[in-house]
């Protein structure tokens, strides 16, 4: 027959072996209690633990759609507004244009469209969080360039080069005034407009990328999120404020000035109507910002919920278990308080 040996070291020892397990249970039970899923998803779920993190991909995912449409909302607001904004100055300079007697429209207009003009600038190179909603894919630099910037801009050299080769006077020369109707009108119609094309608007007046900018609003669905400052719309309006104000309107003669007057009376009034089709455009994109939201946050809320019913515990439950382990690391003490005092010496 044998006997184990027994100590009093053994008697203290039993006790707090199970105290730090249980203390490590408590860890996890109160961690399930704050987060509301498992402590180790891994060992609770086993092989079904790849399904969970998929959904929290998909999950993240959206929620950076999310993120990202709030952005692309945000500048499409502020495009819209500067696309407000030239259309009613556009629309007032039409509408004080053509309530002007004839020979008083060319002085009253000219200074008006220069400050429109440098108004259309300023509102082209409108930016948001440090890009520039009008710079098409070239959202990082400036699109427009001051027409009037010294030293003379690009575009103004183009401008005073074509008036000088095609009259052989500057717009400001006295000698503009013998510039015939029919002289004015090839000009407005050939060397002038071919300044507003593709290359030369490209080249002299906008750095704007060619195309505006589009964004991914969802999974699947993209949209137009700027306009870009090469759209006709806007060369169309600043080759109307340069005619009205850089072409020498007063000091051209009488007829002279009612071909300018009617060529930008026509301008102001296609490049308004040009305005507004881009804000339908972009209203349109906007619109669809709102509905791909309503979409992103009902999946979210789906993939939140099935993550939920794999990953989440029953509160009460842990709750229950942390309170029990609780109870037995007291009890665990208070035994090993008692065993300290089982000692010889006290019965000596």
């Amino acid at each position: 027959m044998r006997t184990n040996a027994l100590s009093t070291l053994s008697f203290w020892s039993a006790p707090r072996t199970g105290v730090a397990r249980m203390q490590a249970d408590i860890a996890r039970g109160n961690e399930e209690l704050v987060t509301g899923r498992f402590a180790d998803v891994g060992l609770a779920l086993g092989s079904r633990a790849g399904f969970t993190v998929g959904l929290r991909q998909k999950s993240a995912e959206l929620s950076a759609l999310r993120d990202g449409n709030a952005g692309t909302a945000l500048r499409l607001s502020t495009s819209q507004a500067a696309l407000k904004q030239m259309q009613e100055t556009a629309d007032t300079a039409l509408k004080t244009f053509t309530g002007l007697p004839e020979d008083k429209r060319a002085g009253a207009l000219k200074a008006m469209a220069a400050n429109q003009l440098a108004g259309l600038t300023s509102l082209l190179n409108t930016s948001v969080d440090g890009q520039f909603v009008f710079g098409g894919t070239n959202t990082g630099s400036a699109p427009m360039t001051a027409y009037t910037a010294s030293p003379a801009s690009p575009a103004k050299a183009a401008v005073d080069a074509a008036f000088l080769a095609a009259f052989g006077v500057t717009q400001e020369s006295a000698g503009a005034g013998a510039i015939t109707a029919d002289a004015l009108s090839a000009f407005l119609d050939g060397p002038f407009q071919n300044l507003f094309d593709d290359a030369s608007w490209a080249a002299d007046w906008s750095g704007a990328g060619a195309a505006p900018l589009t964004s991914q609003i969802s999974l699947t669905e993209t949209v137009q999120s700027s306009a870009s400052a090469n759209a006709p719309a806007f060369r169309k309006l600043a080759m109307a404020y340069v005619m009205a104000s850089d072409l020498g309107a007063t000091n051209l003669s009488a007829a002279a000035q009612a071909v300018l007057g009617d060529r930008v009376a026509k301008g102001l009034s296609e490049a308004s109507g040009g305005l507004v089709t881009l804000q339908a455009d972009l209203g349109r994109s906007q619109a669809a910002i709102t509905a791909a939201n309503t979409r992103l946050d009902a999946q979210k809320s789906l993939f939140a919920n099935q993550i939920g019913q794999m990953e989440g515990v029953d509160t009460a439950e842990a709750k229950t278990r942390v309170d029990r382990l609780s109870t037995q690391v007291q009890i665990s003490y208070a035994l090993t308080a008692q065993l300290r005092q089982l000692s010889l010496v006290a019965y000596i």
